[in-house]
Formats: C-alpha cells, structure tokens, sequence
C-alpha cells in the first residue's frame, strides 16, 4: 500500500452532490476498492466534521438569538424600574436600542434564518 497514491481530497462537490445524503456518501466511501484504508478514515473524518460545523453554527444562532431575548427583557424590566428626577427626560435602555432597531432587525433575521435553515434540513433530511 506504500506505493498507493493518495486521493483525497478525491473531488469538489459540486450543487447536486453536496445535498446528497451523508450517510449514503460515507457507505461509498467505505466500500470504494480504489481507497486506501488512511484515505477512507480521512474522507469520512471530513464528512463528519463538515456536519458537525453546520451544527455548530446552528446552534451559536439560537443561542445568540436567546441571548439577545433575554437582553431585551433584562432591560425592560430595569427601564421599568428606573425613576427620573423631576424635570427631566429619562432616556432608558430601550430608547437607545430603538436608535438601532434597522440593524438588530436584520441580525436577528439573519441568526433566524440559519436557523429556520438548519432544522428544516435536518427535518427533512435527517442523517444530516
């Protein structure tokens, strides 16, 4: 097997390819007779792992949607505490998100669509 050229990586993945269903790709791999033994673990350590990334960023997006929630709320409640001298205008917390709410609008639409985009894969397709 010294002499065996290696392959990997073997191909890019082209549209249609990369949609296939993992579990059915890493059984090619595994019953591929040109592969080397080093090749195959390499291959399906990469099919893995890509899996493993888009989960992992799936699940940052949640959990930055939550934390972002739980701010909101958090700030909420000490605005709804808070006590302005007379005479003056209280500025709170909400008044200065309220500045930037185009922005916060777009972040969490994007963190939710990743989201929304992950389970619904993985609904759909669940060996991913």
């Amino acid at each position: 097997m010294a002499d065996q050229k290696s392959v990997v990586p073997v191909k890019l993945e082209t549209a249609p390819e990369a949609g296939r269903d993992p579990l059915m790709t890493m059984i090619e791999i595994a019953k591929d007779k040109e592969l080397s033994d080093s090749d195959k673990s390499a291959l399906i350590s990469y099919s893995q792992q890509r899996f493993t990334n888009r989960r992992r960023m799936a699940y940052v997006a949640l959990y930055s949607l939550i934390a972002s929630l739980g701010f909101l709320l958090i700030a909420a409640f000490i605005d709804g505490f808070r006590t302005c001298p007379t005479g003056q205008t209280c500025e709170g917390i909400l008044k200065s998100i309220e500045n930037s709410q185009t922005l916060i609008i777009w972040i969490e639409g994007f963190l939710t669509a990743i989201v929304a985009a992950y389970y619904g894969v993985s609904a759909w397709r669940p060996a991913s």
